[in-house]
């Protein structure tokens, strides 16, 4: 399974597996291709960037392509991680 997201604190588009099961050479070549880094950090892939939707809606369907379950959260994710002020 795969997140996708963006990430305020980042200031990314984040793909993140969610155990190294999920990685193999294919995936990692098709999340690659399309721009995405690998962050040791946050063990995600990372887009840099503003908010892509289409960038976004893209890797997903590509992931789905591949056989691989996706949990899509459009829009901010800050509030998910910490409280607002």
């Amino acid at each position: 399974m795969y997140l996708v997201t963006y990430d305020n604190r980042l200031g990314a588009l984040v793909v993140a597996p969610e155990s190294s099961d999920d990685l193999n050479d294919e995936t990692t070549t098709l999340v690659t291709s399309a721009g995405f880094t690998w962050s040791r950090d946050i063990e995600a892939f990372t887009h840099p960037g503003p908010q892509d939707y289409q960038k976004a809606a893209s890797i997903t369907l590509q992931l789905g392509h591949l056989g691989h379950e996706i949990l899509a959260a459009p829009g901010p994710q800050r509030d998910l991680i910490e409280p607002a002020p």
